[in-house]
């Protein structure tokens, strides 16, 4: 055989496997787009995978306060220290309240209707996508979600993954009503004044998001060159909600927050980066699978643009994607702090817009959503998750208490059981206060000073922290510096010296007192360096 005959042999091999590649997933495809429940089964089963390694996961700081607050005594208590203490809208803290009722307060309760509202946020985008394309579009903008980073607010006690899931009940209900080949359902109208409900009371935020939404009816409305009065209506009721957001408001922008953590340049790009970073590279992997096989686009459209998507649904899409945009540009002005999960619906219309992509460039080749589903799965269950998953049911891991040091058997506890146990962030200290014995609890102090907040951190956050001894179940011990320095000269320190929100260790640096090192202690906290401090005679020459 001739060097060209072989590579023609070698050709002809290669395209043959492509073929019998195409046609088999084409016969997948097909069969999974008649039988789309098995679509809503694989997310349920990926769900559950992405659940299943943070079940016993303890409650960190942020979420202890929704823990404590929706057990207050009375439904009017809880409401008093929502808008005093926690500054949020109050639909999260009633939800874990009625959890409570129906299934003991635990970190499994509290958590549960973030657990329900993320799966809901993936079922209503899946539906979202399906009713312009195909059930397999739908599992990969769920796929999407699901597979983002932000899927860690999915089992956490706070409100995002509750505005997320409302998000997609509004999202879906406004679909269905701007439907003008159908009867307007008035259960699509309730829906809207649900969902809009839901989603301004559960944060602030969510505002944004919502605007979002107003913005894109009134481009509608524009297109249609009259405005529709019913939907409008529906959208404005939820309005009212805003009343809420007052008190926060006010409180919120009377803080201090480090200037690492405020709004920046930095954070719009690191904001964007977090979301399209693992995408992108799932995307674009995908792409060459579906071009090395060949996939062509012929599959019919199910509406007259090549994408299946109306202009106002594009549109709504991009607006979500502008909510991280949006709140940092607002919270530069006023130098908040802001974090990634404030800007949780963009999510959503990424979902959208990357089905959306695949359908415009394959003109709605099933295979192809097949094909990028196939990569978004294993971008959720990667090979490496599973052998670590299997390994622990063949040879479990022997669970570790949260107090050990390191590689050292002593608790964190033991170490020089006869000096005060002071914690220089206030995320370790709650924390501590859910997890330790009364016994170190005893020792154990977190010191308030607010002149040296400001001028070493830029950060009050934990300032407050004095009036939740009576509401929250803290056994520790809350003083002010200045006394406490009175009457210990000698004391253990548990910190993050460069931590931006923390100042006690750069403050009793510049009191010239002796830190020494101890060791790092890997004890489940956010800190891990110890420290044992001895002040210098200055500091307490006024002790009496």
């Amino acid at each position: 055989m001739t060097p060209a005959q072989k590579q023609q042999s070698e050709l002809r091999f290669v395209a043959a496997i492509q073929t019998t590649v195409d046609e088999r997933l084409k016969k997948l495809a097909n069969f999974l787009e008649s039988r789309s429940s098995i679509l809503l089964g694989i997310l349920f089963l990926l769900y559950l995978w992405i659940l299943k390694g943070e079940r016993v996961k303890p409650l960190w700081h942020d979420e202890l306060y929704t823990y404590y607050i929706a057990q207050a005594p009375t439904f009017g208590k809880m409401l008093l220290w929502i808008r005093t203490i926690d500054l949020n809208p109050p639909l999260y803290y009633t939800a874990a309240r009625i959890t409570f009722h129906l299934i003991h307060p635990s970190a499994f309760s509290v958590r549960l209707p973030s657990m329900i509202a993320y799966f809901v946020a993936a079922v209503c985008l899946y539906q979202f996508v399906r009713r312009r394309l195909t059930p397999l579009y739908g599992l990969l903008a769920a796929l999407v979600l699901l597979g983002s980073s932000f899927n860690l607010y999915s089992f956490e006690a706070r409100p995002y993954a509750l505005v997320l899931g409302f998000i997609g009940i509004l999202a879906l209900a406004w679909q269905r009503a701007i439907q003008t080949d159908k009867h307007r359902s008035w259960i699509a109208l309730l829906f809207i004044v649900v969902g809009g409900f839901g989603m301004l009371l559960s944060h602030i935020l969510a505002a944004v998001a919502y605007a979002a939404l107003l913005l894109t009816e009134a481009i509608r409305c524009f297109l249609r060159r009259k405005p529709d009065w019913i939907l409008w209506i529906c959208l404005a009721l939820p309005l009212s909600a805003c009343v809420t957001y007052l008190q926060p408001i006010q409180t919120h922008d009377a803080g201090a927050f480090p200037k690492l953590f405020q709004a920046s340049i930095t954070n719009l790009q690191a904001a964007y980066s977090d979301i399209w970073a693992g995408l992108a590279s799932l995307l674009a992997a995908a792409i060459v699978a579906i071009v090395l096989l060949r996939d062509k686009p012929t599959d019919p459209v199910r509406d007259t643009s090549p994408s299946g998507f109306t202009l106002p649904e594009i549109i709504l899409a991009l607006g979500f994607c502008c909510v991280p945009l949006v709140v940092i540009f607002v919270f530069m002005h006023s130098h908040s702090a802001y974090f990634p999960r404030y800007g949780i619906a963009a999510i959503f219309g990424v979902g959208i817009l990357v089905s959306w992509f695949v359908a415009r460039w394959t003109a709605a080749s099933s295979r192809a959503a097949l094909i990028c589903s196939i990569f978004f799965c294993f971008g959720i269950v990667t090979p490496a998750s599973l052998a670590r998953h299997l390994q622990n049911v063949v040879q479990p891991v022997q669970p570790q208490g949260v107090d050990l040091t390191g590689d050292s058997t002593t608790p964190i506890s033991q170490i020089m059981p006869n000096l005060p146990f002071v914690d220089a962030s206030g995320l370790t200290f709650l924390e501590m206060n859910s997890r330790e014995n009364s016994t170190f609890l005893a020792r154990v102090y977190y010191l308030n000073d607010l002149d040296a907040a400001v001028q070493y951190a830029n950060a009050t956050i934990f300032e407050g922290f004095p009036t939740l001894k009576g509401k929250f179940p803290i056994q520790a011990n809350i003083m002010p510096y200045t006394q406490f320095i009175q009457q210990h000269s000698t004391f253990l320190v548990f910190g993050t010296y460069n931590y931006p929100e923390d100042w006690l260790l750069r403050k009793l640096v510049a009191d010239h007192a002796t830190l020494r090192f101890l060791g790092d202690y890997s004890a489940g906290y956010k800190d891990e360096q110890l420290y044992e401090v001895t002040l210098a005679p200055s500091a307490t020459a006024t002790k009496p």
